[in-house]
């Protein structure tokens, strides 16, 4: 579309201008209203030392959770022996976990024929 009426860049910018005016007067008040100006005697109330604040109450963040599976405790000292007796560490540990289910289990023995 060719307008005679735009065809020199002031017109346009008169245009674009009378256009955008009814917008920005919708939008400024809007403004004022979502926006209020703050009451500044809180403010200044809050950062006064002198006001008094209520004490914080401490609360454990671990109060009320589970104390875990363990029902018994073992001394440190034996327990630390116990796992120094693997020189190779959990390799030798493996072993012996094999060996002793070896042990529980009684050997195969066929079923009787008859």
């Amino acid at each position: 579309m060719n307008f005679p009426f735009m065809s020199n860049a002031p017109a346009r910018l008169a245009l674009l201008a009378a256009l955008a005016l009814p917008a920005v007067a919708y939008v400024a008040p809007a403004q004022a209203v979502l926006y209020p100006t703050p009451d500044p005697q809180p403010t200044a109330q809050a950062a006064s030392p002198d006001t008094p604040v209520p004490p914080a109450l401490y609360r454990s963040a671990f109060a009320g959770l589970p104390t875990g599976v363990e029902q018994t405790s073992v001394d440190w000292k034996k327990a630390n022996a116990d796992v120094g007796q693997f020189k190779r560490g959990h390799a030798d540990l493996l072993k012996w976990e094999q060996e002793q289910a070896k042990a529980a289990q009684p050997p195969f023995s066929p079923a009787p024929t008859r």
